[in-house]
């Protein structure tokens, strides 16, 4: 059986990496605890603080937890018209959320919630709100007919839509699923905190995408268990799970931790000899595309084309793999060759087809930039693994910043000899310059010494 999709075990998170037809990580997902991340997750809050200002309600989720929601989604509580926050809630009110977002909470700041839960399982959706219950349209009539009375009475508590796996599993499979997630929806218990959340093994065995490859996990306590879960509650996967059993840990084998290292490098190699390099930012990600040694026996026009069209399939792959959504531009090289451009455009649209989430693009603007919208998920791969470094001063401009402080310290009336204290690249810089040390002791009259650690100057 061609393996489809690995799944790595681990403390705190479990990653799943999905391979294509030649065997190559196509995507890669990781599955938190809760305590590691709450996205999804659901929680009985209570509202703390109404912010007038910004129309934002902030919430105790319990555990340590703040949520907050804004003024879009508390309309969600009430009918009719609400101008301000304070005509959605009330401090003290109590509610049932779900974390739709983390990258605020990353920052030491609430996480986004709604009053609207969403749970995806894999045979069913369950939504608070109005009672409804809707079948794919994928479903054979057969199927609906045998669902209908059993999940009526649940949809009663709220939305419920049937995917279309469910037609593949018996009819009461699917609604024992039902009844979990909309028992989370619906708690009988109002205790402050977590209400409900997957594990990591449960989120990466509902990801497992439909098709008829095997699912490898790596390690035979983990396969137990996951088969164990597998035979009562999801018997769609049971025959496609199987062990590892490959040489070393399952994502070198399959080569998942060589994409990681290249997604987080600085520039990404092509295989003409040109690069991109991905930056992202709070409003938008960039790639730059670059020549790098793709001239070398070419004619201009035609690397500049390989080069694009290169860029253009690297882009949809590491979108996907890294998971980066909002909006990209991309700044590609700019042609002139008649057709370059729909060629270009057609090479994106190509690299999109097997994106499991919506991406739109503009045309190449006449700068050489192409507009990208990808629906955003979570955090990317580089918000995961990377923080971003506050920027460090030049050495020349980290010396002459000390010597502005250590020329006016020195110049004060209190006694002592100049202390200057920097990292070694900066002290470098002041010993091959001995000219600014010159008249810094001839303007202040007072000795130097110089030593290696956090910027600062000091009398002693």
């Amino acid at each position: 059986m061609t393996i489809q999709m690995i799944i790595e075990p681990g403390i705190g998170q479990w990653r799943s990496a999905l391979l294509d037809e030649d065997g190559f990580p196509s995507s890669l997902s990781f599955h938190d605890e809760t305590a590691l991340s709450p996205v999804d997750a659901i929680f009985s809050a209570r509202v703390t603080k109404l912010d007038t200002t910004n129309d934002m309600a902030f919430l105790d989720l319990g555990n340590g937890l703040t949520g907050a929601m804004s003024l879009r989604r508390a309309k969600l509580l009430v009918k009719g018209r609400a101008d301000k926050i304070s005509d959605c809630v009330t401090e003290g009110a109590a509610l049932i959320v779900q974390v739709v977002a983390e990258s605020a909470a990353s920052e030491g700041k609430a996480y986004s919630v709604t009053p609207r839960p969403r749970l995806m399982g894999r045979y069913v959706v369950v939504e608070a709100g109005g009672a409804r219950l809707n079948f794919s349209k994928d479903l054979q009539p057969k199927a609906v007919k045998a669902l209908t009375p059993l999940l009526e009475p649940l949809a009663a508590q709220g939305a419920l839509i049937v995917r279309s796996r469910a037609g593949v599993v018996a009819p009461e499979v699917v609604a024992a699923e039902a009844a979990v997630l909309m028992a989370a929806l619906t708690p009988e218990n109002d205790k402050l905190g977590l209400l409900f959340a997957f594990s990591p093994m449960e989120q990466a065995l509902i990801a497992v995408p439909d098709g008829d490859g095997g699912v490898a996990i790596e390690g035979g306590g983990p396969f137990a268990n996951a088969r164990s879960v597998a035979s009562e509650r999801w018997p769609d996967i049971l025959d496609r799970l199987t062990t590892y059993d490959g040489d070393g840990p399952a994502f070198e084998h399959y080569g998942v931790e060589e994409a990681i290292e290249e997604a987080l490098a600085g520039k990404i190699l092509l295989p003409s000899g040109g690069w991109i390099s991905i930056h992202e930012t709070p409003a938008l990600t960039v790639v730059d595309v670059n020549m790098g040694q793709a001239l070398k026996g070419r004619a201009a026009g035609d690397a500049k084309l390989i080069v694009n069209m290169e860029a253009a399939m690297a882009v949809g792959y590491h979108l996907r793999f890294q998971d980066i959504g909002g909006l990209v531009v991309v700044d590609f090289i700019d042609m002139s060759a008649k057709g370059a451009a729909r060629d270009l455009m057609q090479a994106l649209d190509a690299a999109f087809e097997e994106d499991p989430v919506p991406v739109q693009h503009t045309g190449v603007s006449q700068f050489g930039l192409v507009e990208i919208s990808r629906k955003r998920k979570g955090l990317s791969l580089k918000a995961r693994m990377q923080r971003n470094r506050e920027p460090d001063m030049r050495p020349e401009a980290a010396a002459l910043e000390l010597m502005r402080k250590a020329r006016r310290l020195g110049r004060s009336a209190a006694p002592g000899g100049l202390v200057i204290t920097a990292p070694r690249a900066v002290c470098n810089w002041l010993e091959a310059h001995p000219v600014y040390r010159d008249d810094l002791t001839l303007q202040t009259q007072r000795a130097l010494t110089f030593k290696i650690g956090t910027l600062a100057v000091e009398l002693a």
